[in-house]
């Protein structure tokens, strides 16, 4: 359940209020990898690989200068401490 809803949010995030991205968007590998690893992440915490991810995803998505800028409430990359507190906010998705 939990990993359709993160890979639910990961589509909305992806198509965002621009329309779908382009495959070929130069942050979209490090974006997908930082998703993958926050899927586990009410199971695992907030570990040292999942907060390396996120930094490598931030960087690519503000080198390409897409979206709302850092940790926007339209658009960006969810910090990792703040996807691991919404497991406690809505333990109705674990």
């Amino acid at each position: 359940m939990l990993r359709r809803v993160a890979l639910g949010l990961c589509a909305v995030l992806v198509a965002g209020p621009g329309g779908a991205i382009a495959q070929n968007e130069p942050f979209q590998p490090a974006l997908q990898r930082y998703y993958r690893a926050v899927e586990d992440i009410c199971r695992t915490g907030v570990t040292p690989d999942i907060v390396k991810l996120y930094e490598d995803a931030r960087q690519a998505v503000d080198a390409a200068g897409y979206g709302g800028g850092r940790d926007n409430n339209f658009w960006g990359v969810k910090p990792p401490d703040r996807a691991y507190n919404e497991c406690f906010q809505s333990p109705s998705f674990l």
